[in-house]
């Protein structure tokens, strides 16, 4: 990560804030934005701002601009490509099939905290536009809760950034700590509400007790004419 954030700096030295603008897109738009350190890359242009090498307006614009592209295109993603790809069966399919109708209920009920604030979240805004996509999200409203997070975190990692001068990496490594503590916290809690859902249903089902046989289950049925009945003898 180090060595391709370093390359990432030359670039931008070298071609100026569209590399910002393309780094944030790919973030988002693709999954090898687990991959991408987009906030990172902010930050150090944020700085170079600072140092009066970049405009102010040039770096937040490319952020903002890159960042919601790259969130259009991972939706777009999830929609289309992840949907197909989760109804071919196999385990990601059962698994999708059992979380999808609270994943959409989520996004649809609320969606300043599934999309707008997960902008905020590093390894959690990589991932959300797709699974926005994936649950049938409207596009209008996921691109206007997107658009309110994208402005919030663009110009507030560029805030950062220029005020954290010389130490913005000490500040990207903060906020990347940061973030991964809040995704440990986050699927911890995920976890725990699973776990207590089917506990839930297992209580239930004990206590509803075992289900009724079928009408006519066990019965033998009306005996035949005669039977049991001791013959007559002759005699």
């Amino acid at each position: 990560m180090e060595a391709l954030l370093a390359n990432i700096i030359e670039y931008l030295n070298a071609v100026g804030p569209v590399v910002v603008f393309v780094v944030a897109m790919v973030e988002t738009a693709f999954f090898i934005g687990l991959l991408v350190p987009a906030e990172a890359t902010v930050l150090v242009a944020a700085f170079l701002v600072a140092e009066g090498v970049f405009s102010l307006e040039s770096v937040l614009a490319a952020t903002i601009l890159g960042a919601l592209t790259g969130d259009q295109l991972g939706y777009l993603l999830g929609r289309y490509g992840g949907t197909r790809f989760v109804t071919r069966g196999g385990r990601p399919g059962r698994v999708w099939a059992r979380y999808e109708p609270q994943a959409t209920a989520m996004f649809r009920r609320r969606t300043i905290v599934a999309v707008t604030l997960a902008r905020f979240v590093s390894f959690v805004r990589t991932l959300m536009p797709c699974f926005a996509g994936m649950t049938k999200m409207p596009w209008p409203r996921f691109f206007l809760f997107d658009l309110l997070g994208v402005v919030g975190w663009g110009a507030a990692s560029v805030a950062a950034g220029y005020l954290a001068g010389e130490s913005w990496e000490a500040l990207a490594r903060w906020l990347g700590r940061a973030s991964a503590i809040l995704v440990a916290v986050l699927l911890l809690g995920l976890g725990a509400v699973v776990l207590r859902r089917r506990r839930r249903a297992v209580l239930v089902r004990k206590a509803a007790g075992p289900e009724p046989a079928p009408a006519g289950a066990g019965d033998p049925g009306p005996e035949p004419a005669g039977a049991g009945s001791p013959e007559p003898v002759d005699g």
